[in-house]
């Protein structure tokens, strides 16, 4: 149904452009164009700062994904931020290239979706903005066509930037362009350092019941078969790094988050939903994994302070994943479920 609509509504809108617009030119025309390029460019940017995603996934939106330091959310910011400010200049050229970054935009947004929300999934009202910014960027995508066919039909009237005006406009983009990679630089994924004295550092573990231990991180290791002392074995599917072992228990590090296993050796669904239940946790449960939040003390204050986790079971083991950033949200459900499908007893 989502889909139907979203064609319908795009055609429509596509159609009732081309017939007001195509093969007609007027300088009253392309101004409109232009502004509504600018009204729809800002318009996408009001969308980040809704929910993209459920709150199962953590309630991200585009902006803290961003922040979060994921690559591709960065770039969707710079190719808007630049494409409204050269949507803002009369000059064709700018107005070209606010056209061709408009469009590398929408492919950004669609590969973004992709990445984060993979699949089907029900479409709700909570995380329907990115749906509603696709459908924005795609309309306009029509205008900037249009715009640059306007453009097209009289160059008679193009007005040519100054070198000046060239100058502030690459200096404004390059300065757009150098935020981002800083943002990209400086954001990312939780790493568990080890301090000094000894490589020891607190972390929550999954031993029943979990607790706080003081772990030492062993030296890295290859992907491949993680064995646990001949009792029970999984598939790493990326480089990690020990950071405590037992009989029954195990916690890594492996693709920027905290997996910890754990053998209950009882029947494991049960024990995993009394403790969050006693533990006063509320939690969210999809396809088997149960999400929810450990928040610091200061939590309630900083997104980027609250340790989201995932759970799942598996026969006798409790499987969980702890991470911080809301972006890596994918790369933590990739582990948990990789975990669960390759766990068995033995070697």
């Amino acid at each position: 149904m989502e889909t139907l609509f979203f064609w319908i509504a795009w055609g429509i809108i596509s159609v009732w452009a081309l017939r007001t617009f195509y093969f007609s030119f007027s300088k009253e025309k392309l101004e409109r164009l232009r502004k509504t390029s600018v009204g729809l460019t800002a318009s996408v940017l009001v969308l980040t700062l809704l929910p993209w995603l459920p709150p199962f996934l953590g309630g991200a939106n585009a902006v803290s994904l961003a922040l979060g330091g994921n690559t591709l959310a960065i770039l969707l910011f710079v190719l808007l931020i630049i494409s409204l400010i050269f949507f803002f200049q009369k000059e064709y050229l700018f107005l070209k290239i606010a056209a061709v970054l408009t469009v590398l935009a929408t492919l950004v947004l669609f590969a973004l979706m992709v990445i984060i929300r993979p699949g089907t999934f029900t479409l709700s009202l909570y995380d329907i903005a990115p749906i509603v910014a696709v459908l924005i960027l795609l309309t306009l995508d029509v205008v900037v066509f249009l715009l640059w066919q306007q453009m097209q039909l009289l160059k008679k009237g193009e007005v040519i930037p100054t070198t000046k005006r060239k100058i502030n406009a690459g200096i404004i983009a390059g300065i757009v362009v150098i935020l981002g990679g800083l943002l990209y630089t400086s954001g990312g994924r939780l790493t568990f350092e080890p301090s000094g004295g000894g490589g020891e550092l607190d972390l929550i573990a999954m031993d029943p019941p979990p607790q706080r231990k003081k772990v030492v991180a062993l030296a890295p290791q290859g992907p491949g078969l993680v064995c646990i002392n001949n009792n029970f074995s999984f598939q790493a599917i990326d480089a990690y790094t020990v950071l405590f072992q037992s009989n029954s228990n195990i916690a890594m590090q492996t693709q920027g988050v905290l997996l910890t296993v754990a053998n209950y050796g009882s029947d494991s669904s049960s024990e995993l939903e009394a403790y969050l239940d006693e533990a006063g946790y509320a939690y969210a449960i999809e396809k088997g994994i149960y999400a929810y939040e450990l928040l610091s003390d200061i939590g309630d204050k900083l997104e980027s302070s609250r340790s989201h986790a995932l759970s799942t079971t598996s026969d006798t083991f409790v499987i969980t994943v702890f991470y911080r950033q809301p972006m890596i949200q994918v790369d933590a459900e990739t582990v948990i479920q990789g975990v669960s499908d390759t766990i068995r007893g033995g070697c």
